[in-house]
């Protein structure tokens, strides 16, 4: 059945992260680092809707609690995440996270994230789990009223707990929650960079996730000083088999400053770009249902039982599309010397793979803090992709701990000799009446190129989205 719908407008903030109605006057709240250096959260919420579709065509989301959320924007329970990647069969033989730990970092965290993991995990009946919380630089006190820059860490946060869970349910989840009064931290280090030295020390053999980001080119002249002091904890990573990934972004190639001037070519985002953190691209994964636009800011659909598509994410109607080029900071590394040299031009590219990021299929999180709607969100983003990601590095060092193997650790260098059959090859793909072909990653209505989405590896997803069960095997008999 064709859902063709009045898309009324939207309160939309494009740039790192897209936070909607349905939060207030929320905007991206960036974490001032050394240099001035801004990091943003790499998350996108869908708005609350209050539209009736038109009889017979259902609602596009109803919540858990039977309340209908959108008749635009579709979402997902972790079941739905398990059965379209694969997860499903993992767990059904006890891949489930045994044993394992998984970081995530983020500002000032939330001040509801135990009570909202609970209700998460008893809502999709997942075992509970206590997070350990790490606040490197002291306790943030919680304040909704700062330009909202908190209500959104705490969305932020919010998403990584319940996503890493949801995908590792018996993992150890540990919550590195830093306090950006901090802004210097100890040699120049923000508080999200000391707590990911202590977690590093503290849990060898983890799985970190970064779901923040600022543009290459903020760090200016002070590039190569700056980006060693920051890479200096990823080696240390790199030494205790820690495996460290980050979110490639939310803008396609049009990325900006602090003060929101988009820079007028493509450009990346770090820490993602950098050679030792693994790239997390996003894909638009529609599970049962197919867009159907007649232009590309209809977001109309057709309902199809059983369909599985995966594209680049790029959702024209919201002005969001992944991450992905090539890196001025960091020259070709070996893990990609087979990617032909027309296609990285000598840089390292990003990212190195990638998982559903969309919004219209966004994941379901539950929230309770102030300053923000109590119930289920629709998000999406790249920072959906990176903790889910991490989430199945841990199921993979349970098997390796089975099988009396080192972890995973430095990652990159794992992934790229992997299979082609291992991994979904995002191709282009053309919709609706209106022909609308999603084949790059550039952000609608920039005007700055995007990366073209191409057969094997591409700067829009990297290598595609993991098959999770052959991808986790392969990867576990691959470890010395």
């Amino acid at each position: 059945m064709n859902n063709r719908i009045v898309f009324r407008a939207l309160i939309v903030a494009v740039g790192f992260g897209l936070l909607f109605t349905g939060f207030g006057a929320v905007h991206t709240a960036p974490h001032t680092a050394a240099a001035n250096i801004e990091f943003i959260p790499l998350v996108v919420l869908a708005p609350d809707d209050s539209q009736t579709p038109s009889a017979p065509a259902p609602y596009a989301c109803v919540d858990p609690d039977g309340k209908p959320r959108s008749t635009v924007f579709h979402c997902y329970t972790p079941a739905e995440i398990y059965a379209a990647y694969g997860v499903d069969a993992l767990h059904a033989e006890g891949t489930n996270g045994t044993g394992q730990t998984i970081v995530l970092v983020d500002a000032y965290g939330s001040p509801t994230v135990q009570q909202d993991l609970d209700r998460f995990s008893d809502t999709f009946s997942l075992p509970r789990t206590t997070v350990e919380i790490i606040h490197p630089d002291g306790t943030p006190t919680f304040n909704n009223s700062v330009r909202g820059a908190q209500v959104g860490w705490a969305v932020e946060t919010s998403l990584d707990v319940q996503w890493a869970h949801a995908i590792a349910p018996n993992a150890h989840i540990v919550l590195v929650a830093s306090n950006p009064a901090e802004t210097q931290g100890v040699q120049g280090f923000p508080g999200m960079f000391i707590g990911e030295q202590m977690a590093i020390s503290r849990f060898p053999g983890a799985v970190l996730s970064q779901s923040f980001a600022a543009t290459e080119q903020s760090f200016h002249s002070a590039a190569d000083a700056q980006v060693a002091r920051f890479d200096s904890i990823y080696q240390q990573a790199v030494s205790n088999h820690v495996t460290v990934l980050g979110s490639s972004g939310d803008s396609g190639t049009a990325n900006g400053d602090k003060q929101g001037r988009i820079f007028p070519f493509p450009t990346v985002n770090w820490p993602s770009s950098d050679p030792l953190v693994t790239s997390a691209g996003g894909t638009w994964l529609q599970f049962g249902w197919t867009w159907n636009p007649v232009s590309p800011a209809d977001p109309s659909f057709m309902n199809t039982p059983g369909s599985r598509t995966e594209v680049v994410w790029n959702e024209p109607f919201i002005g969001a599309a992944t991450g992905g080029g090539r890196s001025v900071l960091f020259s070709t590394p070996g893990f990609q010397a087979a990617i032909p040299a027309s296609v990285l031009e000598g840089a390292r590219g990003l990212p190195d793979f990638s998982w559903n990021a969309a919004v219209d299929g966004g994941v379901l999180v539950y929230t309770s803090f102030p300053g923000a709607r109590v119930g289920w969100h629709i998000i999406g983003g790249t920072s959906a992709s990176s903790p889910q990601l991490a989430a199945l590095i841990a199921l993979t060092n349970q098997l390796a701990d089975a099988g009396h193997k080192a972890h995973v650790g430095y990652l990159n260098p794992h992934l790229y000799l992997l299979p082609p059959s291992d991994f979904v090859d995002i191709l282009p793909q053309t919709f609706g009446p209106g022909a609308v072909t999603l084949g790059d990653n550039s952000q609608f209505g920039s005007g700055i190129a995007g990366m073209a989405v191409t057969s094997g590896y591409d700067l829009a997803t990297g290598r595609g989205s993991p098959k999770a069960y052959s991808f986790v095997h392969d990867l576990a008999n691959a470890l010395p």
